[in-house]
């Protein structure tokens, strides 16, 4: 099996590959992963995003939540 590794460091939201002619119109797995322990700002933050409250307080006014009967308790066996 050919495969083909690039390592680079990502700058935009645009990655650009170069396919080997052997790879032409076969298919292929394109697989994009990091390769550093550092989080993104995203994975890291525990803040609420900014504006959140204002953008969702309300949004089940409308349709409020019911909670619907949970039906009877199954009976299990019990364990030895």
């Amino acid at each position: 099996m050919q495969a083909l590794r690039r390592i680079q460091i990502v700058d935009s939201d645009h990655v650009f590959i170069k396919i080997p002619k052997a790879f032409m119109k076969r298919s292929l797995e394109i697989i994009i992963m990091p390769i550093d322990n550092s989080k993104a700002a995203s994975e890291t933050s525990t803040a609420w995003p900014k504006d959140f409250f204002a953008k969702t307080a309300g949004c089940l006014a409308d349709a409020p939540l019911v909670r619907e009967d949970q039906g009877e308790y199954e009976v299990r066996n019990t364990i030895q």
